[in-house]
């Protein structure tokens, strides 16, 4: 149990979901004791239906440094940096935290105290693993290697009167297919919204499934895509695209039959809630950043300059054309086989 008036450990969360995702066992860990969360405002919501005692602070890029203040009243006893930022480890040092904790990336070296070692080059070792290595440095000890998140009863009955009003006024709830063509990071992460959409119908038309497009308001085009490929089969298709906050987002994923997405925060939150899931991989590292779950099929083309790591591609986004329909189809029937 916390100790009521004990300084808290300040955790700086990641700043991008699928991270958020992949450090959950830390973040439950140190929600253990007093902790103050210092991240972006939308996982706010995620963190505090979990862990209700925890203190949380809003964090914008915008306004880097603006929390200055808040930290140094509340007094943390150390700071564990789930970033590799520089601007993250000046935040903390600023604000007078007397331990500060992470891997010295960006050269930032000089403003921790604890400069943690990494067990491996840098995006060679899975990202889980490099938050457990952390979480050791800060003293933590998650109960689990693998993230796992339980979709609680508001966020599934949020999920659900969304997609009834998508539904209406067709009524009738079916089992349904979540596509997510974006990812936030650039388009050499985006598989492409036809080729979703073909897999898509092909896997949802037997199993008169819908098929649900989830993403972010920019994610519009893409999903259309989806859904109008969909739509040509006689698949109801349903776009919630802007339309879910991350509670939200989470109910649906929870009661998705099979998820189809790009290398995105999406794949890591239906791989936490344990659904059948194939993901697609174009710049980034399937060894860096995938989920190891058996639930999860990765489809990567190991392409000769990947990866890369870069978020536009100068010559063609050849990664991901060569990731074929007819071998995500094939992987998504053996999940569900």
């Amino acid at each position: 149990m916390p100790t009521p008036g004990a300084p808290p450990l300040l955790v700086r969360l990641p700043n991008w979901l699928g991270d958020l995702v992949l450090a959950w066992p830390v973040v439950s860990a140190a929600a253990r004791g007093p902790v103050l969360f210092v991240g972006p405002s939308a996982f706010e919501a995620l963190l505090r239906a979990r862990h209700p005692r925890a203190a949380y602070l809003s964090w914008s890029r915008d306004r880097r440094f603006a929390l200055v203040g808040a930290i140094r009243r509340a007094r943390p006893r150390a700071a564990l940096l789930l970033t590799d930022s520089l601007s993250s480890a000046l935040l903390v040092a600023l604000a007078g935290v007397p331990e500060r904790i992470g891997y010295a990336a960006e050269g930032r070296g000089p403003l921790l105290t604890h400069r943690v070692a990494r067990g491996a080059p840098a995006r060679t070792t899975p990202r889980a693993a490099e938050y457990r290595r952390l979480a050791q440095a800060a003293r933590l000890a998650p109960d689990a290697n693998e993230p796992r998140l339980e979709a609680i009863e508001a966020e599934r009955r949020a999920a659900q009167e969304m997609l009834a009003r998508l539904r209406a006024p067709a009524g009738a709830a079916e089992p349904y297919l979540v596509v997510a063509p974006g990812a936030a990071y650039g388009p050499a992460k985006q598989w492409g919204g036809d080729r979703f959409g073909e897999a898509a119908a092909a896997l949802a038309r037997t199993r008169g499934w819908d098929v649900v497009a989830v993403g972010a308001r920019g994610d519009r085009a893409e999903a259309g895509a989806v859904l109008a490929h969909v739509a040509r089969r006689g698949i109801r298709a349903l776009d919630a695209t802007g339309e879910t906050d991350l509670p939200t987002l989470t109910g649906v994923l929870a009661g998705a039959s099979l998820v189809l997405t790009n290398d995105s925060g999406v794949m890591h939150l239906a791989a936490a809630l344990r659904r059948p899931t194939v993901a697609v991989f174009g710049s980034t590292s399937p060894v860096w950043t995938s989920s190891s779950a058996p639930w999860v099929a990765n489809r990567y083309a190991g392409y000769p300059c990947s990866p890369c790591y870069r978020r536009t591609c100068p010559i063609g986004y050849g990664c991901l054309r060569a990731v074929d329909v007819g071998g995500v189809v094939e992987a998504g029937v053996r999940l569900l086989g």
